[in-house]
């Protein structure tokens, strides 16, 4: 017997799936609120360091398309994920290691949702290969 997926779970593969896909702007309008922060301490960016703070879709628009293009690819090789959101408030962790462009790579984020949305995302990162 398969076990239903939480509203949690459901919601983060949909984000992941719009990840995989290259659906950028897609995955943020359906998935950050309006006034949604992300604060995230990746190190990947020559001309950025760590960490920032980017405030509304556009701006998170703008960084995931240039964390993209850093990154290439992923690979996810483990995800540990636990959630208390109930499909309109609550919050996701999720722990990842996955391969791209960069190498092996070891991520968490911790999201506050509301509304259905993620509110505040915060995202950790940490990569053994030096910046170029």
């Amino acid at each position: 017997m398969t076990q239903a997926k939480t509203p949690g779970q459901a919601f983060f593969d949909k984000h992941l799936e719009r990840i995989g896909a290259g659906e950028i702007d897609a995955m943020v309008d359906s998935d950050y609120t309006p006034d949604a922060v992300l604060i995230t301490f990746f190190n990947g960016f020559d001309d950025e360091e760590p960490p920032m703070t980017i405030k509304g879709r556009e701006g998170i628009k703008q960084f995931f398309h240039k964390y993209m293009k850093t990154i290439g690819s992923i690979d996810v090789k483990k995800i540990d994920f636990t959630d208390n959101f109930d499909g309109k408030e609550g919050s996701i962790f999720f722990q990842a290691e996955f391969t791209c462009d960069l190498g092996l790579m070891k991520v968490g984020d911790a999201w506050t949702m509301k509304d259905g949305q993620i509110f505040i995302h915060y995202g950790f990162w940490a990569s053994d290969k030096p910046k170029k």
